[in-house]
């Protein structure tokens, strides 16, 4: 099973790769049978497919996503090859969507960033030593539970039906914020316990660190779900009213 696999870059470069090539298909695919992406811009074409492309991939990899979180925060085993490599397949295509896609919020170019030197750490940490970095596994997992709100960032140029729109707004919302809180909760107690028996240098500075970074990814995801609050109950209160 590739998941396995001790090959850690060659599974990123190829990723990489495929990913990156599979922009074009996608491309293709809509310029030939959507009206509205074609008339889009270049940037925004590249941002409805990343997105696309993403919600895809996240949700393919739920699956074992979903089995990574029952054996790491119940039964406490870390399987590092497994963890490293899904953590590649995660990162792909923020770090695709930084080199193809122009213009996107400051934030969520921090939130790539981030995400992107998070995978790096992954791949040299090992997860069976108690640490912070096994913050991130978590992180990541949950964040791909919420695949829907990459699907309605990309599919909402794609058409005009306003309900479709706002049905799909509630259903991320209502997912993501409930992945969010779970997953900050975890967040806050591995972190208390972890702090209170840091007895080294490498940890009281990796601690506050990562919290650091990790906030700028709270700080995105709190504005994306302001997002879709908006885009579910606002725009169904002007739809009646129309």
């Amino acid at each position: 099973m590739i998941f396995k696999s001790d090959y850690h870059y060659t599974i990123y470069i190829v990723g990489f790769y495929l990913f990156f090539s599979t922009y074009f298909v996608m491309d293709r695919f809509l310029s030939s049978t959507n009206e509205k992406y074609r008339r889009l811009s270049n940037e925004k074409q590249m941002y409805v497919v990343s997105n696309i492309l993403k919600g895809i991939l996240l949700c393919g990899i739920t699956p074992i996503v979903g089995n990574i979180l029952y054996e790491t925060m119940y039964l406490d085993n870390w399987d590092n090859n497994l963890i490293k490599n899904m953590g590649i397949v995660y990162a792909i295509p923020d770090c695709v969507s930084l080199t193809l896609v122009k213009k996107m919020d400051m934030t969520t170019k921090i939130h790539h960033s981030i995400v992107c030197i998070f995978n790096i750490f992954s791949i040299r940490n090992d997860y069976n030593n108690d640490n912070i970095i096994r913050c991130m596994v978590i992180y990541a997992c949950f964040s791909c539970f919420a695949f829907i709100v990459n699907i309605l960032l990309g599919t909402r140029y794609l058409h005009d039906n306003r309900n479709i729109g706002i049905f799909m707004a509630k259903v991320a919302m209502y997912i993501y914020v409930t992945c969010c809180f779970i997953n900050w909760a975890w967040h806050g107690k591995y972190v208390y316990l972890l702090a209170n028996k840091c007895d080294n240098t490498v940890c009281q500075i990796t601690i506050p660190t990562y919290c650091g970074m990790v906030m700028m990814l709270a700080w995105d995801d709190i504005k994306l779900n302001k997002w879709l609050y908006k885009e579910a109950y606002k725009n169904e209160r002007t739809i009646r009213k129309d």
